[in-house]
């Protein structure tokens, strides 16, 4: 019996021993040199990542499309895309018109998906409009360098995932927006050019009904106050009034004397008496 346990507890010992003879065997990747970890190049081992770059906020420039256009006629043959989370948030103008205007959740910040080598991250950097990839420095005081650090996909998917949701919420503030202005004044939103028409046509009613009126106001000896012009705020009697040329000769108390002055019918308006 303790021969056989022996030759038990000899073979299971073989048997854990070649096991892990392998794990011992296997070797560990090679460290690399303070130079190789400063090479970009190394960056397209793990192949296709996704990469946080800089952009320019400054109004007037899609900076986002300049730096994707320029990507694209440069390295035809390399598979990327670029994106920049944004909702787009609608708004009713006055004149009954919707406007969209896209609002970035992250300004100043692209998000680009490729394989990233030194020529191509060189190119991006060095592009107008772009300041560089985020990531940590590396190196030492004589040399270093910015290395870019990748986005776990994850993160990248949680982005995603937050954009939808914000673009619902914004599509269902419009939404309320409207359903609420229709049910305050009772009746849907005219459309545009009924509007403008409805609008020209009581801008139109509006001055000729005041034309009238001051123009049957405007008699002799009438108290009048000055508008507008050099006179503003005087007050005076009406001498002359010239219904063709729409002109009036005033007469007020200037500085302790008495002064006649022309003016406009638009330049003065009826005391009432």
């Amino acid at each position: 019996e303790a021969r056989e346990l022996k030759a038990r507890d000899w073979k299971e010992e073989v048997e854990e021993r070649l096991i892990h003879e392998p794990a011992r065997r296997r070797k560990k990747p090679p460290k690399r040199t303070w130079r190789e970890e400063l090479n970009l190049d190394f960056l397209a081992e793990h192949g296709p990542q996704w990469w946080l770059v800089r952009v320019s906020m400054a109004p007037g420039t899609d900076y986002v499309d300049l730096i994707t256009k320029a990507v694209a006629r440069r390295f035809s043959e390399v598979s990327f895309k670029i994106y920049n989370p944004a909702i787009q948030v609608k708004k009713r103008l006055k004149s009954g018109l919707i406007s969209t205007k896209s609002k970035p959740l992250h300004p100043g910040l692209v998000f680009l998906y490729c394989t990233l080598n030194k020529e191509l991250h060189d190119f991006i950097r060095d592009t107008e409009g772009c300041y560089g990839f985020i990531g940590a420095t590396r190196g030492s005081i004589k040399r270093q360098i910015k290395k870019p650090k990748p986005i776990p996909v994850e993160e990248v998917e949680s982005i995603i995932k937050k954009e939808k949701e914000e673009q619902e919420k914004a599509d269902k503030e419009f939404e309320d927006l409207e359903n609420w202005d229709k049910g305050s004044f009772g009746k849907p939103v005219e459309d545009p050019e009924l509007m403008l028409i409805n609008k020209i046509k009581k801008q139109v009613k509006k001055s000729t009904t005041k034309g009238a009126s001051s123009n049957d106001t405007f008699t002799l000896g009438a108290s009048v106050h000055v508008l507008s012009g050099p006179f503003a705020g005087f007050t005076g009697s009406l001498l002359e009034v010239n219904r063709k040329n729409k002109k009036v000769t005033v007469q007020m108390t200037l500085f302790g004397k008495e002064s006649f002055v022309d003016l406009d019918f638009d330049q003065i308006e009826a005391l009432n008496t």
